[in-house]
């Protein structure tokens, strides 16, 4: 069976003179949670960005290496494509339509159906895992916290009916207990449906205990990889993205 989604060897730059992304590989099984982990501006962002074809709406391209998606190269497929492959992508920092209730935001999330189904069954699966959005939607977004904004966000991809979700710092700016909500979510929906899921995540103690597989990047490479217990035990991990010293007695 392909792999959900393949890099190989990838490349990028913005402004045809920054180099974000050199050497990049990583695997993501089909059904499975695998973390991208690493320091700010490490690549990570631009990773996902390479993969759903955002690069191009920042004067980003690749510049060798290759995209796979189902076995299929994607590299050079423009977003509106990507995301009809079954690949949505949840961006940092959620954005919602403030200005639009949380239906109208579901329903804008329908025109990046692979398949038409009914709509009524799309937003009542999306109920089903944020009983929260229920009740808020005739609520214009923009009055939703940031916990149910970033569960409307994750929302509208289950609308899309999605083969993988890219899911990029789901925890930013939340509170812990609502983190732990939207993992235990997030790990329901990748049960339940076999969605795969690429996470970006700076809380790397989450990732790793919610993800199956992990990989490090720094300075736009993959510089570690491994199992989310490997990872978990490893030293120099502990002690940049754990917060733990492993050395103190």
């Amino acid at each position: 069976m392909a792999a959900a989604l393949e890099i190989k060897n990838l490349a990028v730059v913005y402004q045809g003179v920054i180099q974000a992304l050199s050497n990049l590989s990583l695997v993501v099984p089909p059904g499975s949670i695998v973390a991208l982990l690493g320091a700010n501006g490490a690549g990570k962002t631009t990773t996902l960005k390479a993969i759903s074809g955002f690069l191009p709406l920042q004067d980003g391209r690749i510049t060798s290496g290759s995209i796979t998606i189902g076995g299929e190269d994607t590299s050079n497929l423009a977003p509106h494509v990507i995301v009809r492959r079954g690949i949505f992508h949840v961006r940092e920092g959620r954005h919602v339509f403030a200005e639009m209730t949380v239906e109208e935001n579901l329903i804008a999330a329908t025109f990046a159906q692979r398949k038409s189904r009914p709509r009524k069954a799309a937003f009542d699966e999306v109920y089903g895992y944020f009983p929260i959005l229920a009740e808020r939607r005739a609520q214009q977004a923009g009055y939703l916290s940031g916990g149910e904004q970033q569960m409307l966000a994750i929302g509208r991809a289950l609308v899309a009916d999605p083969q993988m979700i890219l899911l990029d710092e789901p925890s930013l700016g939340l509170a812990p207990l609502i983190v732990r909500d939207i993992f235990q979510i997030v790990e329901r929906i990748n049960r339940e449906k076999k969605v795969s899921i690429l996470l970006v995540e700076q809380n790397a103690v989450i990732a790793l205990k919610f993800a199956s597989y992990g990989y490090v990047i720094e300075n736009g490479c993959t510089v570690l990889e491994g199992s989310a217990a490997a990872l978990s035990a490893n030293q120099d991990i502990q002690k940049f993205y754990l917060g733990v010293d492993a050395h103190a007695g």
